[in-house]
C-alpha cells in the first residue's frame, strides 16, 4: 500500500459531519488514486545525473592518478640497472648493450629488401607461414658511440642466431660521448720515466749549443766564428755525456722495475718514443724509454685496479673542477673588474684609454716572455760553466753565446719599451683618476697572470696524475679501447650485482639526478640547477604576489565602491586570469629583457628610446609638479563636508584630481623613460648586456604577472565568504573598517 492508497482509505472511513447534524446520508467521495511509475521518479529525484557526475568525476580522478602513476614508474624503473645481454645475430653481427624497450610490429615484404640474405630467408620463412606476421623486437642501448655512432639498435626476436648474459660485461657512464659497453681486459698504471737533475742541466746545455748559433744575427755570427767552428766536437762529447746519463738513468728505472715483485696476473711492459711498447725482459737501456706500465692483465684484475683507484681519480677531477671554476673564475672576474673600471672611467670623463691600457697589458706580457728567455739562456750558460768547467772554451764560448743572444733580445725589448714610454706620456695627459684606474688595472692584470699560471699548474698536474690509470677494454666485435679514469663517471659489472649491488648504483644515479649537474649535451647528469631555479623563481614570485595581490584584493572587495572603473578592473583581472602564460612569457621576454633590463644597462639609449633634450625635458618636469599639485588640492578638497548643495562640486573635483593623478603619472614614466641625463648603471659592460637578458629575476616577475590576477580573484572569493553578520556585528562593537578586516575578516 502506497501513501495515496492510505489516505483515500482514511478519508472513505471518517464521518461525515455534515450528514450527522442535517441526518441527510451522502454519498461518500472517493479520491482518484494517482499512478506511480518508477521512472518518472527516478529522474525526478536527479539520481541518474547524481551517477553521471560522480562518474565523471571517478574518471577524471582515475586518467590523473594513473598519469601520475605512469610517470613515477617510469621515473622509478628508469635509474633501475638491468642486465647486459649479448645478441649475435644470423649473419654473425654483435650486439652487446642493455634492453630498453620491447614492440611489436608487422613484418612486410619491403623490410626484407633491406636485409642481410641470412636474416632476410628467416623472415621469408616466416612469412611464408603467416601472409601478415606480427613479430616481436628489443631496442638495445649498445653505446659506443665513437666507434658505431649510435646509441640504440633494434632487434628483432627472428635476427637472433645466439644470447648470452656475459659475466664480465661492463658499463661505463662517461662525461661525454654516452655509455661504453664491453669487457675489462687490462688495467694499466703509468710511469713516467723521470729526468734527473744533471740530465736536465745536460739537456739543457746541448739544446743551448745547438739553438743558440741560429739566433744570431750575422755580425754576431761573424764576431766568434773561429769558435763557433770548434763547437762540434765539443758538442758531441756532451751530446755522449748526455747519453751516457740517460742511459744509466733508464738502467737505474729498469732494475727499480725490475726487482719489484708482482702478482702472476699482473706484468710490466715499456713504452718507447716511438710509441712501441715492449716487455721489460727486452727492454735496454740504450732504448729511448719514456714510461713503464705495471699492467692487470685479465677481466679480474683489470676492474680490481679500477675499483681500487677509481675513488681517488674522481676525487682529484672534482679538485680540478673546483679549482678550474672557483680559482680560475675569481681571477677571470678580478680580470674583468679591473676591465670595466676602465670603461667606466672612459664614460665618466668622456675619454679613451682602454685600448692604450690593453696594448700595455699586451707589451708588459711580451716583455715578461723576453725576460723568461734570457733567464733561460743564463740557466743554460750556467750549467755549461758547471759540466765544463771555468775558463775552458766551451764555458767560454757559452758565455759569449749567452752575452750575444741577450743584447740581440735586449734589442727586441727595445722596441715595446719605446712604444710603453709613448702611451704612458699619452695616459699622463688624462684626468688623474682615469691614469690611476688604468695603473690599477695594469697592476691586476700583471699579478692575476702569474696567479692563473700557478693555478693552470696545479691544473696540469692533477690532469697528469689521473692520465697515469687506464682501463682497457674489449668491445663485443673485438674492437680495444681504452677508458681514463677522470671521464668515467661510475662504472659497474651488471650481470654481477646482486640485490644490494643494484640498490648501490640505483641510490647513486639517483643522488647524481637530484643534486648534480647536466652533462654530455643534457643527455645525462643531474638536474640540481633546474630545481634551484624553480625553487629560487618561486620564492621570489610570492614574495612579490602576495602582498600585491592579497591588498588589492582587499581593497576592491572591502573599500572600493561599485562603480564604472571598479567593474572594468574585475573585468580586466578575470580577463587577464584566463590569458595563456605563453602570452606572459612572450609579453615578459620582451618587456622586462629587451626593454626594462636595457634601459637599466645603458639608459634611454638600450632601450632603443630617444631622449628628449634637457629644455623639453624641464619643461615636462615642470608640467608634473604642476599636475601633482592640482591632484593634491583637488583631492584635498574633495574631502570637505559642507553643505549638500556642494555634493556635486565634490564630484566633479575628485574626477579632476583622478585625472591630475592620472596626467601625473604619465607624465613621470615619460619623464623616466626619455631622460637625456641616465646613461645606464652598467654601460661599461656595453655590448654584452647584464640586465638586458634573461635572469631569475625577470622570470619571477613574469610568474608573478602571471599568479597575479589569480591571488586577486582567490583572496576576493574567500573575503566574500564571510558572513555579513560578523561585519555589522564588529561595526555595532565599534570596530573601525581596517580593525574589522584585521581582527575578523
Amino acid at each position: 500500500m502506497n501513501l495515496d492508497s492510505a489516505t483515500n482509505a482514511k478519508t472513505a472511513a471518517a464521518p461525515d459531519p455534515l450528514a450527522a447534524s442535517t441526518g441527510v446520508e451522502t454519498l461518500p467521495t472517493r479520491r482518484r488514486a494517482r499512478a506511480s511509475r518508477p521512472g518518472l521518479s527516478l529522474l525526478a529525484s536527479g539520481e541518474p545525473m547524481i551517477w553521471l557526475t560522480g562518474g565523471a568525476l571517478v574518471i577524471c580522478l582515475v586518467m590523473i592518478v594513473g598519469l601520475l602513476g605512469y610517470i613515477l614508474y617510469q621515473g622509478i624503473i628508469t635509474f633501475w640497472p638491468t642486465p647486459i645481454v649479448q645478441v649475435e645475430l644470423l649473419d654473425g653481427t654483435k650486439y652487446l648493450g642493455e634492453i630498453t624497450r620491447y614492440e611489436t610490429y608487422e613484418l612486410t615484404t619491403n623490410a626484407t629488401e633491406s636485409m642481410p640474405p641470412e636474416i632476410a630467408s628467416a623472415a621469408m620463412a616466416i612469412m611464408d607461414k603467416n601472409a601478415k606476421p606480427r613479430v616481436d623486437r628489443r631496442l638495445f642501448r649498445t653505446g659506443n658511440f665513437e666507434l658505431t655512432q649510435t646509441h640504440f639498435h633494434w632487434v628483432s626476436d627472428f635476427e637472433i642466431g645466439d644470447e648470452t648474459e656475459p659475466e664480465w660485461a661492463i658499463v661505463a657512464e662517461r662525461l661525454s660521448g654516452g655509455r661504453f659497453y664491453g669487457m675489462p681486459r687490462e688495467f694499466a698504471e703509468r710511469f713516467p720515466r723521470e729526468i734527473a737533475d744533471q740530465e736536465l742541466r745536460l739537456a739543457k746545455a746541448v739544446t743551448f749549443l745547438q739553438s743558440a748559433p741560429y739566433q744570431l744575427n750575422d755580425e754576431q755570427r761573424a764576431a766568434i766564428a773561429d769558435q763557433l767552428a770548434e763547437l762540434e766536437p765539443k758538442l758531441a762529447a756532451l751530446q755522449e755525456q748526455w747519453e751516457a746519463e740517460r742511459r744509466e738513468n733508464v738502467e737505474r728505472m729498469l732494475d727499480e722495475f725490475g726487482e719489484r715483485e708482482i702478482e702472476t696476473d699482473q706484468r710490466i711492459d715499456v713504452v718507447l718514443e716511438s710509441g712501441e711498447t715492449i716487455p721489460l725482459t727486452d727492454a735496454q737501456p740504450t732504448q729511448p724509454v719514456v714510461e713503464v706500465q705495471l699492467v692487470r692483465d685479465g677481466a679480474a684484475p683489470a676492474w680490481a685496479g679500477f675499483r681500487k683507484f677509481h675513488g681517488e681519480i674522481r676525487e682529484r677531477f672534482h679538485e680540478r673542477e673546483h679549482l678550474q671554476k672557483h680559482d680560475s673564475g675569481e681571477i677571470d672576474e678580478r680580470m674583468n673588474d679591473a676591465r670595466l673600471s676602465v670603461r667606466q672611467a672612459e664614460l665618466d670623463f668622456n675619454v679613451i684609454a682602454l685600448p692604450a691600457a690593453e696594448e700595455l697589458t699586451r707589451l708588459d706580457t711580451q716583455l715578461e716572455a723576453l725576460e723568461q728567455a734570457k733567464a733561460e739562456a743564463d740557466e743554460a750558460v750556467a750549467a755549461i760553466v758547471e759540466l765544463a768547467g771555468k775558463e775552458t772554451p766551451l764555458a767560454t764560448l757559452a758565455e759569449q753565446l749567452g752575452r750575444s743572444i741577450k743584447v740581440r733580445i735586449d734589442e727586441e725589448m727595445r722596441k715595446p719599451r719605446d712604444r710603453i714610454a709613448e702611451l704612458r706620456a699619452d695616459l699622463d695627459t688624462l684626468p688623474a683618476p682615469v691614469v690611476k684606474v688604468v695603473d690599477e688595472y695594469l697592476a691586476t692584470q700583471s699579478g692575476a697572470r702569474r696567479e692563473s699560471a700557478e693555478v693552470q699548474q696545479r691544473i696540469e698536474r692533477m690532469r697528469d696524475e689521473n692520465l697515469r690509470y687506464e682501463l682497457r677494454v674489449e668491445t663485443v666485435d673485438g674492437t680495444p679501447s681504452q677508458l681514463a679514469l677522470d671521464d668515467v663517471v661510475r662504472a659497474y659489472p651488471a650481470n654481477q650485482l646482486g640485490l644490494f649491488g643494484k640498490l648501490g648504483v640505483y641510490g647513486s644515479r639517483w643522488i647524481e639526478f637530484l643534486t648534480d649537474k647536466p652533462r654530455d649535451s643534457n643527455n645525462a647528469g643531474g638536474v640540481f640547477p633546474a630545481i634551484w631555479g624553480t625553487v629560487a623563481m618561486t620564492l621570489i614570485m610570492a614574495i612579490l604576489v602576495v602582498p600585491f595581490g592579497v591588498l588589492a584584493a582587499l581593497y576592491l572587495r572591502e573599500y572600493a565602491k561599485g562603480g564604472l572603473i571598479i567593474s572594468v578592473i574585475r573585468i580586466s583581472i578575470n580577463n587577464l586570469a584566463g590569458v595563456p602564460s605563453i602570452v606572459f612569457g612572450v609579453f615578459g621576454f620582451t618587456f622586462f629583457c629587451y626593454t626594462v633590463g636595457a634601459y637599466i644597462d645603458r639608459g634611454p639609449a638600450g632601450a632603443e628610446v630617444t631622449p628628449w633634450p634637457p629644455r623639453i625635458w624641464y619643461v615636462a618636469l615642470f608640467v608634473l609638479a604642476i599636475c601633482g599639485t592640482a591632484g593634491f588640492v583637488f583631492g584635498i578638497s574633495s574631502l570637505s563636508s559642507n553643505a549638500r548643495a556642494r555634493r556635486g562640486w565634490q564630484t566633479w573635483l575628485r574626477r579632476i584630481a583622478f585625472a591630475s593623478w592620472i596626467v601625473c603619472f604619465s607624465l613621470a614614466v615619460m619623464l623616466i623613460a626619455k631622460s637625456p641625463f641616465f646613461d645606464g648603471f652598467f654601460a661599461a659592460y656595453a655590448p654584452n648586456p647584464k640586465f638586458g637578458t634573461g635572469g631569475l629575476l625577470w622570470a619571477s616577475l613574469t610568474l608573478a604577472l602571471l599568479t597575479l590576477p589569480v591571488v586577486i580573484v582567490a583572496t576576493e572569493e574567500a573575503l566574500s565568504a564571510v558572513p555579513n553578520s560578523l561585519r555589522e556585528g564588529c561595526y555595532a562593537c565599534g570596530a573601525s573598517k581596517w580593525q574589522t578586516i584585521r581582527r575578523i575578516i
